[in-house]
C-alpha cells in the first residue's frame, strides 16, 4: 500500500457549540477549526448535517442551512481539505435529530420518506453538487441505529432502502465518493443491512472500527483483538465484496481515556494504524474527532474528550500522535510484514458471529499470519482466489 495514496481525515465536530452551530454559526471559529485540521497533514473532513433543520417538513428545504453549508464548503477549500457530507442526520453522539414529521413513520420502509429524502440529495446536488471541496455524499451516520431505537426493518428492508438512497447519490453527485456510515452492528451480526450490500453499494465501502462498540475492548486496548481490528475489518469487507479492487474507508475509529490510560494512545493509534496497510484495498482513516465537545452541555462523559484538539483549538497530545502517525505512513512505515496467502472460509450457512472470525483472525496475527478472509460460496472458485493471492483455504 502506497502511504501517499492513502486518505487521511478527522469526523468534524465543531469546537463551538457542537453541531448546535448549525443553529448560530460561527464561520470565524469554523474557519480557526479548518486552519487548525489542514495543519497537522488532514486531506478531508466528515462533516455532518443536521437533518431536522435542513428538512423540516417533507416538502421543505432550507436554503438558508444550504448557505451555511456552501460557506462552509469555501471554508474548507480555503484550506485544501475536502469534505464529505453526512445528510440524514439523525443520530449523532447519543442523541437523535430526527425531522417531525419522520416520527410517526418508518424512514426506511416507508414510500413517501424515500421520495422526500431524494428529494433532499436534489437539492444538495443542484446547490453544492460542483463544489471543489466536495468530496462525496455519505447518507447518514449509523442511521442504521434506527433499526434498534426508533423503529424496526428487516435486513431485506435496509439492503432495498440503503441500495436506493445509494443509486441516488451515484447519479446525482457522480464521480464522488459516495458511502453510508454505518456502524459495527451489520458488519458483525445478521441485522439491519446485509455485509453484501453495504460491499457493493456506493463507490467505496466504509467501516466504523471502535474497540469498545464492537466488543474488541474486552481483550484488552492493547490485545492483537484491539489493534488488529481496523485491519480485520478491511479484510471482512473484502471477502464480501463482488469487485476484489473495491476500496475500504476507515471511516471512524478513536480512543478515550475511560478505555485505557492516555500513556497508551499513541501506541494504541499508530500500530492499529499501521496493521491496517497490511490489507489490500484500503482507501484511508478518519479519525473521531476533530474537536472535544464543550463541557458546559450534558452529555454522555465519553463524549467530551475524543478530539484531536480542545476546544480553545490546542493540539492534544492523542493529536500529536495522529500527526506523527499520518507522516509515518505517508514516509512509507509499515508493521512488520506477517506471512500471506491464507484465507478462512467463512460458512454462509450459519448465523455470522464477527468475533468468531475476529478471534481468529487475531489469532493467526499472533502466529505470525495475516488472514484473509472468503465466502463458503467462492471458496470452490479458483480464478477469484488467484486474484486475491489465496493459496490456502482454511475452515
Amino acid at each position: 500500500m502506497n502511504g501517499q495514496t492513502l486518505r487521511f481525515g478527522a469526523n468534524y465536530v465543531p469546537s463551538k457549540n457542537w453541531f448546535y452551530s448549525w443553529v448560530d454559526p460561527d464561520f470565524e471559529a469554523i474557519e480557526a477549526d479548518f486552519q487548525a485540521i489542514s495543519s497537522i497533514g488532514v486531506d478531508h473532513i466528515r462533516m455532518h448535517l443536521r437533518w431536522d433543520l435542513f428538512q423540516p417538513n417533507e416538502t421543505y428545504i432550507s436554503d438558508e442551512m444550504i448557505c451555511r453549508l456552501k460557506k462552509i464548503l469555501d471554508l474548507a477549500e480555503k484550506y485544501r481539505l475536502t469534505a464529505e457530507v453526512t445528510v440524514f442526520v439523525g443520530w449523532m453522539s447519543g442523541f437523535w435529530f430526527l425531522p417531525s414529521f419522520v416520527w410517526d413513520k418508518n424512514i426506511v420502509t416507508d414510500k413517501d420518506q424515500l421520495s422526500s429524502q431524494i428529494a433532499l440529495l436534489k437539492k444538495l446536488s443542484e446547490s453544492v453538487g460542483g463544489h471543489k471541496a466536495l468530496l462525496g455524499i455519505d447518507i447518514g451516520n449509523e442511521i442504521n441505529v434506527y433499526e434498534m431505537m426508533q423503529k424496526p426493518f428487516t435486513v431485506e428492508e435496509g439492503d432495498r432502502w440503503i441500495s436506493a438512497l445509494l443509486r441516488a447519490a451515484d447519479e446525482l453527485f457522480p464521480g464522488k465518493v459516495n458511502v453510508v456510515g454505518v456502524d459495527h452492528q451489520p458488519w458483525f451480526s445478521d441485522r439491519q443491512m446485509s455485509r453484501k450490500t453495504l460491499s457493493k453499494a456506493g463507490s467505496v465501502t466504509s467501516v466504523h472500527t471502535w474497540v469498545k462498540f464492537t466488543g474488541a475492548l474486552r481483550f484488552g486496548a492493547e490485545s492483537e483483538e484491539a489493534l488488529c481490528l481496523q485491519e480485520y475489518n478491511v479484510e471482512l469487507a473484502n471477502a464480501y465484496a463482488e469487485d476484489s479492487e473495491r476500496k475500504v474507508w476507515i471511516q471512524e475509529f478513536g480512543i478515550s481515556p475511560e478505555w485505557t490510560e492516555p500513556e497508551n494512545f499513541r501506541n494504541f493509534i499508530r500500530q492499529s494504524m499501521l496493521n491496517a496497510t497490511r490489507s489490500k484495498n484500503l482507501w484511508g482513516y478518519t479519525f473521531w474527532c476533530s474537536h472535544d465537545v464543550p463541557r458546559r452541555y450534558k452529555f454522555n462523559s465519553l463524549e467530551y474528550d475524543l478530539g484531536l484538539f480542545d476546544t480553545e483549538n490546542r493540539l492534544k497530545p492523542v493529536g500529536e500522535a495522529y500527526k506523527e502517525c499520518i507522516a509515518e505512513i505517508r514516509a512509507g512505515a509499515r508493521p512488520a510484514p506477517l506471512e500471506t496467502g491464507t484465507a478462512a472460509v467463512i460458512d454462509e450457512t450459519e448465523p455470522f458471529d464477527g468475533w468468531k472470525y475476529g478471534k481468529l483472525f487475531a489469532e493467526n496475527v499472533r502466529r505470525g499470519r495475516h488472514l484473509q478472509f472468503v465466502l463458503s460460496s467462492r471458496a470452490g472458485d479458483t480464478a477469484y482466489l488467484q486474484a486475491r493471492g489465496i493459496k490456502n483455504l482454511i475452515e
